[in-house]
């Protein structure tokens, strides 16, 4: 089952975010960033409504066909993974302070201070989350012993 909830989790966070954010930057060429609240809100729920269902109705079909497994690896897996996935997300954010530190040494303005900007810095911080749990995600697949 968990790899299953982690396919699950995987498919659904790539589609629903992706969806969102191909939507957001359109939003950003066009100029027009009202509403955008409400896009993410729908993306939100439909990842949890979305994964909820799936992962419910994976377990009730296959609940005879459950077996338990070696919580040793695949923790291991899930570990290293999760360890993985903090540090990508620590570099994003690190690497992002340093460019608006930089910038801000050059005296260059970034335009974050009006609501544009400010929508604009808080997808970006919302895409380094995506970012870290789709990789925390697939590389616990990936870890995880085939059987």
């Amino acid at each position: 089952m968990r790899k299953t909830h982690l396919w699950i989790s995987l498919v659904v966070g790539v589609v629903v975010w992706g969806a969102y954010f191909t939507h957001f930057v359109q939003s950003v060429r066009s100029g027009d960033l009202g509403g955008l609240v409400f896009w993410f809100v729908g993306a939100l729920a439909a990842v949890l409504i979305a994964e909820t269902v799936v992962a419910g109705a994976v377990a009730w079909l296959f609940r005879r066909r459950a077996r338990t497994l070696d919580d040793g690896p695949t923790l291991t897996a899930a570990l290293k993974a999760g360890h993985l996935a903090l540090m990508l997300l620590v570099g994003m954010m690190l690497l992002t302070a340093g460019v608006m530190a930089f910038a801000a040494g050059l005296g260059v303005d970034l335009g974050l201070a009006g609501p544009r900007g400010q929508v604009v810095l808080a997808n970006g911080l919302l895409a380094m989350v995506v970012i870290a749990e789709l990789t925390r995600a697939g590389l616990t697949l990936a870890l995880m012993p085939r059987n």
